[in-house]
């Protein structure tokens, strides 16, 4: 006769709680003997062979219902069921990398804030060379500022600060693409910029230090264009605020 097994032995062997077995047995995939004197479930070693099966797939992500399937299907079902679980963790895989690459982004953001703070007006290369213009209602703008903040600039003139236009970076390879009338700024080869950090308090009605900023940078140069990219959103001596890479052209 097989060694018999109670439920307790088997959910200690498998690190299962005991429930777990009760439920398969309940749902049919798990079907051990029943002790017809106190109805206690005895398993056999045939039944650790189930379980360890169960479990396999379970790991691969299959659910209950088609573990309990299997037994009866084709291997051509078997084939579907399984190339069909490769192609959801595929998409899996593929949303974690992009979860990844935006957290990586968003570390990027932290690194230059403190660049700017260690070393404000330095002489610095936009990265950037095309700004089109944003509004809350263009859903497809609106998505690609979701995908990634960073997007999302703003441009100034240091003439008028009170005026400034709010927009979106795309690459260069896109600007065919794009009506003349969304262009907002466009990246000249011979254009110079200094960058700093430019902070707005949120509970403050989002008032920025830009004006500091550049008057502190007009002590040595003429200026021009003002290209701020957005950062985060971060806290500060307990006040919330929006931090930007602001970008001020030098014009000699």
């Amino acid at each position: 006769m097989d060694q018999q097994f109670h439920i307790g032995q088997i959910a200690r062997f498998f690190d299962l709680p005991a429930s777990t077995l009760r439920y398969w047995d309940e749902v049919g995939i798990l079907t051990p003997h029943k002790n017809h004197t106190n109805s206690y479930r005895e398993y056999t070693v045939s039944d650790l062979m189930t379980i360890s099966d169960i479990i396999f797939y379970k790991n691969l992500g299959i659910s209950l219902q088609q573990i309990g399937a299997m037994e009866q299907a084709e291997p051509e079902e078997h084939t579907r069921l399984l190339c069909g679980k490769i192609e959801e963790l595929e998409r899996q895989q593929q949303e974690i990398a992009q979860r990844i690459q935006k957290l990586h982004n968003h570390l990027a953001a932290i690194e230059t804030l403190n660049k700017l703070r260690q070393r404000p007006f330095s002489p610095a290369e936009i990265d950037t060379d095309c700004i089109v213009s944003f509004d809350l209602n263009e859903i497809d703008k609106l998505r690609q500022y979701m995908e990634n903040p960073y997007l999302y600039s703003r441009v100034q003139h240091s003439d008028c600060l009170a005026i400034e236009h709010r927009g979106l970076t795309v690459p260069r390879a896109q600007r065919p693409d794009i009506p003349s009338d969304q262009i907002l700024w466009e990246r000249s080869a011979d254009s110079r910029y200094v960058a700093c950090l430019m902070q707005e308090s949120v509970p403050d009605d989002y008032r920025s230090n830009l004006p500091e900023l550049l008057s502190h940078i007009q002590k040595s140069h003429r200026t021009g264009t003002i290209i701020s990219r957005f950062l985060l959103r971060a806290a500060e001596n307990g006040v919330v605020y929006d931090f930007y890479q602001t970008f001020v052209e030098i014009l000699d």
